[in-house]
């Protein structure tokens, strides 16, 4: 299923003659669609701001959908609704316009993530923050964190990096006792973690004397 979106459209058209000529086309090319792919329309109040309407015109294959100012363009909203008798609902759910993409490899959907080379056979492992062994000889992974000596004594990087993302000195392995890399970022983005917890500061040092 592919989405085709046109945006929102809520200007004062009065005040600028080419916004007004650009939405007249949107909404025309989006009945254009619906018509020609026989599409369903659907449409659903905004639940912040109620004054938007989304209409989505659904086909077999594609997706349409444009958010119109029911207060700034009410005309252009009948005109839909009097056009495909639209069926009003509470929600609709929809392929985000960043979903289409190609199929995702199987590793890809088990959360783990290639990017530890196997010190015995070169070959690139899954490292989800648990695993221990190479999947591909079976021998241990070296899965310490690494840190900077020149400009970040007390941040870690994961296994994989070689070289600090700040100023470019090799990195090395540091012993490490804590939770798993994935439980301090359970969304594999880790690039630099703080190693030990910066305490906290006294809200009453420097203050007013109580006496």
């Amino acid at each position: 299923m592919i989405r085709i979106d046109f945006g929102t459209l809520f200007e004062f058209e009065q005040e600028d003659k080419k916004r007004k000529k650009e939405n007249r086309q949107k909404i025309a090319d989006f009945l254009t669609l619906c018509e020609t792919h026989r599409a369903t329309v659907v449409e659903q109040r905004d639940w912040h701001t109620r004054d938007l309407v989304h209409f989505v015109g659904i086909s077999t294959y594609l997706v349409f959908t444009i958010t119109i100012s029911d207060q700034y363009l009410a005309i252009q909203t009948s005109q839909i609704r009097e056009k495909f008798q639209t069926f009003q609902c509470d929600y609709v759910s929809i392929p985000d316009r960043l979903a289409v993409s190609l199929e995702q490899p199987p590793i890809e959907k088990m959360d783990l993530h290639e990017i530890v080379a196997c010190p015995h056979c070169e070959k690139k492992t899954p490292y989800d923050g648990y695993m221990q062994h190479c999947v591909h000889c079976g021998n241990k992974m070296d899965t310490l964190i690494k840190t900077c000596t020149s400009c970040s004594n007390h941040v870690g990087y994961h296994p994989s990096f070689n070289f600090c993302p700040s100023c470019g000195t090799e990195l090395q392995p540091q012993t490490y006792e804590g939770p798993p890399l994935n439980e301090l970022d359970p969304n594999s983005l880790i690039w630099g973690i703080p190693l030990e917890e910066t305490p906290d500061e006294d809200p009453f040092l420097g203050g007013p004397s109580l006496s």
